[in-house]
């Protein structure tokens, strides 16, 4: 596991590089509509559940069992939708009527982004494993 600490560098500049543009890009945000917290909050969740999944995904890969890895799989997979449909509960239970739509969906598009990354990143983990 020490040596996949690399494989986490992208996802977490993903999220510094999301930051900096949402911070950069207000007076936009704002003309179109959209929330700059609720937009920095939804990046912030994301990177931390992708964060814990990518590190579900990589203990398992490493992991001499198949089963480790299925396991791995499964439960990044359950752990990523139930607490991205958390966030969004609680988001829409807090917002009430002031629910900002245009957010949400860049925040869907940002999930897109961060699991693209993310299984790029497993397969590059699983490619260098059948290697060595």
């Amino acid at each position: 596991m020490e040596k996949n600490k690399k494989l986490f560098y992208p996802i977490a500049l993903l999220f510094i590089l999301l930051n900096a543009l949402i911070f950069t890009a207000r007076p936009w945000l704002l003309k179109g509509g959209f929330d700059q917290e609720v937009l920095l909050v939804g990046n912030l969740v994301l990177f931390g559940v992708t964060m814990a999944t990518l590190y579900f995904h990589a203990r398992g890969a490493v992991n001499k069992n198949p089963q480790a890895f299925l396991r791995s799989v499964y439960a990044s997979l359950l752990m990523k939708m139930f607490g991205i449909v958390a966030a969004v509960l609680l988001y829409a239970l807090a917002a009430g009527n002031n629910l900002n739509k245009p957010s949400l969906f860049v925040c869907m598009a940002l999930y897109f982004v961060y699991t693209f990354v993310e299984v790029r990143l497993v397969m590059r983990l699983l490619k260098q494993k059948n290697h060595e």
